[in-house]
């Protein structure tokens, strides 16, 4: 389980088989680091550790992850979002993110400013039901709140501080972003189901 509070990383290589690729990632100075088989968030997709050499830290992707996330647009150099999991006694500062997926988005505007950037971003309509005004959303692997629900169009509003340690400043209209909506509004849409 993770918060959405994430560090940048970069991709240094990749590796492609038949069954999906292998990603190595040059990570910050974490506190601690992961050991070999450890869960961590790459832009909000929740991996496994399965080698690690000195700050260079191995992924697998399987053909289904890649398919359904953008880390199959992944190249050499491409800046990603690093989240370590939780632990019983860290700050929750975000919200309840579990690195599981749930589409892929399209960035339909971006508006920066000196104060924040305005990010719009369209879902599939399927999705509406899990976001409301002031929500919690993650957009490849950042905690966001929703400032702003019309149609299939969700829109945030960035602080700079969260632009300079994401991924997010690099978005431009027509970039795909990983989403995962949050939990809180599934369980409620399983409940409200099963009364029925």
């Amino acid at each position: 389980m993770f918060t959405g509070l994430v560090e940048k990383g970069t991709v240094v290589s990749l590796e492609q088989t038949a069954d999906g690729s292998s990603i190595a990632i040059k990570v910050p100075k974490w506190g601690q680091m992961p050991v070999i088989g450890d869960s961590v968030a790459v832009d909000g997709t929740c991996l496994t550790v399965n080698s690690i050499a000195e700050d260079i830290v191995g992924f697998f992707a399987s053909t289904e992850t890649l398919s359904k996330t953008i880390l199959g647009n992944y190249r050499q150099g491409t800046a990603v979002n690093l989240e370590l999991p939780l632990l019983p006694n860290s700050f929750l500062g975000g919200h309840y993110v579990l690195g599981h997926v749930d589409c892929t988005g399209t960035v339909a505007k971006v508006d920066p400013s000196p104060t924040a950037w305005f990010i719009s971003i369209n879902i599939p309509e399927q999705f509406n039901k899990y976001v409301v005004y002031k929500g919690s959303v993650a957009i490849n692997g950042v905690s966001l709140t929703i400032n702003e629900v019309s149609d299939t169009l969700i829109h945030l509003c960035i602080i700079p501080v969260t632009l300079e340690k994401t991924n997010l400043k690099e978005l431009n209209p027509g970039t795909t972003v990983n989403i995962e909506f949050d939990i809180l509004a599934k369980y409620t849409e399983k409940l409200l189901m099963s009364k029925k």
